[in-house]
């Protein structure tokens, strides 16, 4: 296994261009597909024109009366394929068109007319939570530990603000694309997504009660983040309702900015968090509200909301909470999946909070942090215990170590009273802890009761079946590591199967930081069952035995094929109308240091240094794993002070790369990654979860730097210049 951890079995082809994605299939008598959209935040559809001078008979037109079962199948099923009746967000599908080619959808686009009366839109959180739509959330979560108002009352101190983050779009290499091909009764389709069986689920209620069958398969997916998690969905019924209409091959595939304006982002958030604290800065009880902004209708939001309750104590021993969530709608496109999940939204106002509590008692944030910690034993405010797998002590102490934290605390201090005047340049050090759940939610896991499938070739060779979908974390590659070690092979004797819902069984979607951990143990434990059935288990076995053992297999039966289903293990239980339980089987912990400087002139502020340590539970490929935390803080970077999405009356702006700043090579700090293993007894070797957790610490370290460098709690993310700005000034700008 150790050869194995460096290696990535799909760099080279990458580089050498050698993969396939979607764009580069060739399907003959292909047509190209268009959208007409919504130019209104909120109406009622009163009639849809079409210019009789111009020539339709080169253009297939789909709306919504064609549509039989008109609904996206995903948590509430609210949201339509094609808008029927009433829009409820700028850029909402109204048409679909199909044509040989995008010239000609582009000219016919010109000659639809629309007409509407407007209805009143509520464009953000703040009007919406005006309206009725306040009285109506998409989901409300309610989560209750000890007594607050006790805790309140005896408090020294009652410290209270309220944070904000914006949108956060994917910005994924390659964007939306997807196509159909009809065959007969049954329709293929493929494209660029994170959970085929996701897609095969909503294009089985699309064509519900009808002949067509629909199968998926994923291809070459060039970044995903959550943008592809449950987005794909609308457009692959789009192309599939095509492709029936037609009977020939139909490709949807957006434009950066089709993209950018009219795809699933972050869910903007508004927390009001309130501490009873004492006078030595013990946290006594947390009072937080925390309202995400959904846009138009349901998608993921309740789940996304019930990660963002559980992340919001963050890493603190917290004996009083008082949690209070609500997904809320607004007419703006639909927010989604992205990675962290709701995470980065409440973990930024507890961070915040602690550090507003850190300001007004005069007493160093390490102070308060330190004096608050979760230890082994303790329990989480849904009586979680936190009894294993526990390494955030180990991180905590690496990061302190390596960026000599307290050191430049000192020093930073210093300089900013004596030299920044003159430099013009204010230096700052924060520090965020950071939990992430790993896997789905509560019950989440049970309820999906992943599968995955091995088979052994009569040449020794094994097949590895699930539907967990390779978009650039390097899961194909975990998963011959994880199968190599358990089985003895080399990587030329593993098999990934074609993401084909055909060909692999459901092992759950490709989200949650659970690939590695949930699927890579069924992997490991269908490698048990390999070698109990070829008599190798509990005992030690060579290549050359692996290989003998299968063709001795092989003389009496003529198949070996094992599967597992996920369970948790029988103590992890939780209560979804109280929250109170295992919110997780398991926490993978990060500490992160981050070093800025804001200068005084332009008000922008530059990330130069950043530390973090994360317990992973175990490595399964450890240059991947340092690829993953770099990659994450980069973005968890954007999120904190570059990435601002601009809308007008719920149309966003945004157009590209060149409105729509991410960091580049020139905005990444030095990054110093350490790993620390504190095995959890059901993961793969150990293995628990790291995909989205570098992100969901970022931010509140650069953050926790800023209210450093400026002397007041950041309370609003993207931290622009203008941010920067009221917060130094102490005026109200306009951002």
């Amino acid at each position: 296994m150790k050869k194995n951890t460096e290696i990535r079995i799909d760099a080279a082809s990458k580089i050498a261009g050698i993969e396939k994605y979607t764009r580069d299939l060739h399907i003959d008598n292909l047509l190209y597909a268009a959208t007409v959209r919504s130019d209104r935040a909120h109406a009622r559809i009163l009639s849809v024109a079409f210019d009789d001078d111009f020539d339709w008979s080169r253009i297939t037109v789909l709306s919504a009366k064609d549509i039989k079962n008109n609904f996206v199948a995903i948590i509430k099923n609210d949201m339509p394929y094609l808008a029927k009746n009433e829009v409820n967000y700028y850029g909402e599908p109204i048409l679909l068109l199909a044509a040989e080619n995008d010239k000609i959808l582009h000219k016919a686009k010109k000659h639809i007319t629309i007409n509407y009366d407007d209805l009143q839109a509520f464009c953000t959180l703040n009007k919406a939570m005006q309206s009725s739509y306040a009285n109506e959330p998409f989901e409300e979560i309610i989560l209750k530990n000890g007594d607050v108002k006790k805790a309140f009352i005896k408090a020294d101190h009652i410290i209270e603000d309220t944070f904000e983050t914006g949108f956060q779009e994917h910005v994924y290499l390659e964007p939306q694309v997807v196509v159909a091909i009809p065959d007969g009764k049954t329709i293929h389709i493929k494209g660029s997504m994170q959970c085929p069986y996701y897609v095969q689920n909503a294009m089985n209620e699309l064509f519900m009660g009808s002949e067509t069958r629909v199968d998926v398969t994923q291809i070459m997916t060039g970044g995903a983040f959550g943008g592809k998690e449950d987005f794909p969905s609308l457009i692959c019924g789009h192309v599939a309702l095509l492709a029936e209409k037609t009977g020939q091959p139909v490709i949807m595939s957006y434009n950066r900015e089709e993209d950018i304006r009219y795809t699933t982002k972050r869910h903007p958030s508004k927390i009001n968090a309130k501490a009873a604290v004492s006078k030595e800065g013990n946290i006594q009880a947390v009072d937080m509200n925390i309202l995400l902004d959904s846009g138009a209708y349901t998608t993921l939001s309740p789940v996304v909301l019930a990660r963002a309750v559980l992340t919001s104590f963050g890493c603190y021993k917290l004996p009083n909470v008082y949690i209070h969530g609500k997904a809320i709608k607004t007419n703006i496109p639909p927010c989604g999946a992205f990675r962290g999940f709701g995470g980065p939204q409440s973990l930024f106002a507890m961070e915040m909070l602690v550090e507003k509590i850190s300001q007004t008692l005069n007493m160093p944030v390490w102070e308060i942090k330190k004096a608050n910690l979760l230890s082994l034993g303790d329990k989480l405010p849904t009586g979680q215990p936190i009894d294993y797998s526990y390494g955030l002590p180990q991180c905590i102490e690496k990061v302190l170590k390596s960026s000599e934290y307290e050191k430049k605390y000192n020093e930073f201090k210093k300089y900013n009273e004596k030299e920044a005047k003159r430099s013009g340049i204010l230096k700052g050090i924060g520090i965020s802890l950071a939990p992430h759940g790993c896997g789905f939610t509560g019950v989440g896991e049970n309820r999906i009761k992943a599968i995955a499938t091995m088979e052994v070739l009569p040449n020794g060779q094994v097949v590895i079946k699930t539907a967990n979908t390779e978009m650039g974390q390097g899961v194909d590659t975990a998963y011959k590591i994880i199968v190599s070690e358990a089985l003895h092979l080399p990587f030329n004797d593993i098999i990934i199967e074609e993401k084909n819902t055909s060909k692999v069984p459901n092992s759950g979607p490709t989200v949650a930081s659970r690939s590695t951990m949930i699927v890579g143990k069924l992997l490991f434990d269908n490698c048990e069952q390999i070698l109990s059935a070829l008599s190798l288990n509990n005992i030690e076995f060579s290549l050359q035995d692996f290989k003998e053992a299968t063709k001795k297999y092989f003389n009496d039966h003529k198949t070996l094929s094992v599967q597992k289903e996920y369970e948790h293990p029988n103590f992890i239980t939780f209560d979804e109308d109280t929250y109170k339980g295992y919110g997780y089987p398991v926490y993978a912990w990060s500490a992160n240091v981050a070093e800025v400087e804001i200068d005084l002139t332009s008000y922008q502020v530059s990330v130069k240094q950043f530390y973090s340590a994360h317990d992973v539970g175990r490595a399964i490929n450890r240059q991947q794993s340092e690829g993953q935390i770099q990659g994450g803080i980069i973005q968890g970077i954007g999120y904190a002070i570059y990435e601002d999405i601009h809308l007008e009356n719920g149309q966003v702006l945004n157009r590209g790369f060149r409105d729509y700043i991410i960091p580049t090579i020139e905005d990444v700090p030095e990054l110093h990654v350490e790993i620390v293993e504190d095995a959890y007894f059901n993961g793969p070797f150990g293995a628990k979860a790291l995909g989205e957790l570098p992100l969901v610490g970022a931010a509140p370290a650069v953050a926790s730097a800023v209210s450093f460098a400026i002397g007041k709690t950041a309370t609003k993310i993207p931290m622009t210049p203008e941010v920067i700005a009221s917060m130094i000034e102490k005026k109200n700008y306009e951002y």
